[in-house]
């Protein structure tokens, strides 16, 4: 059976239309008539839905019957600590976050950083719209979760057993590669991403207060906006996730 993705909160009865990309498809390819079933998926719940109207480049659906409803995740499988950085450089790493399936990220203030929490938070409204859309168009079923910008004293990440910290200063560290061949990979993570300055001595000894690995990557140097991107894609894809 053909399903369709919904963005909305839709219940039984509701009448809504598929997306204009969906209606095409549907109409197009698909050969869709009045009256056939399909399945709407919501971020809540799957559904049955039934065709009710079909013009040129829309399908209407009603709302039929729940036939799942997904279970909320209180774990997030990946995190990201991302160092405050500039405004259009963290803009694009949230973006990208949720197109790869980045489960959570929380802006940190470090020493140095070159945004304040004070200043990022008055970017939580565009952050939670950048989110938003780029959800809807990747088609992210689980939204990543921004937070609101802390201090990196007041971070709290509970019991996550896998914690990197990418680093280039001089700390005992293992290249990335290594790490990620010692640990269970299937348990969630926990990346630390620093500032174009780089960590403090006190931001790491905060780190190794938390019993995190310090890890390095080969090859050449990436920005700090790209860096956590590609460490998270590789630990998607040693998951199976894409």
């Amino acid at each position: 059976m053909n399903r369709f993705f919904i963005k909305h909160k839709l219940d039984i009865f509701d009448i809504t239309h598929l997306s204009d990309s969906d209606s095409e498809f549907a109409i197009n390819q698909l050969k869709v008539k009045v009256e056939d079933i399909v399945e709407i998926e919501t971020y809540e719940a799957i559904y049955l839905a039934v065709v009710t109207d079909i013009t040129k480049n829309s399908v209407e659906v009603e709302i039929r019957e729940k036939i799942t409803v997904k279970e909320k995740e209180d774990n997030f499988d990946i995190t990201i600590l991302q160092s405050l950085i500039g405004k259009n450089k963290f803009n694009v790493f949230l973006e990208k976050s949720v197109e790869i399936g980045i489960d959570r990220i929380i802006p940190v203030e470090t020493q140095y950083s070159l945004v304040n929490r004070n200043k990022a938070l008055k970017e939580y409204g565009l952050w939670r719209k950048i989110v938003q859309d780029a959800t809807e168009q990747s088609r992210n079923i689980k939204p990543t979760v921004i937070e609101k910008p802390m201090k990196l004293k007041d971070l709290n990440i509970g019991d996550i057993e896998n914690r990197v910290c990418l680093c280039t200063e001089n700390v005992q560290y293992i290249p990335l590669t290594e790490y990620l061949g010692e640990v269970n990979i299937k348990k969630p993570f926990v990346i630390a991403i620093g500032p174009e300055k780089g960590w403090s001595s006190k931001d790491i000894q905060f780190f190794k207060s938390l019993d995190f690995k310090f890890v390095k990557l080969d090859g050449n140097i990436l920005r700090t906006e790209t860096v956590g991107l590609v460490i998270g894609s590789i630990i998607k894809y040693l998951k199976g996730e894409i």
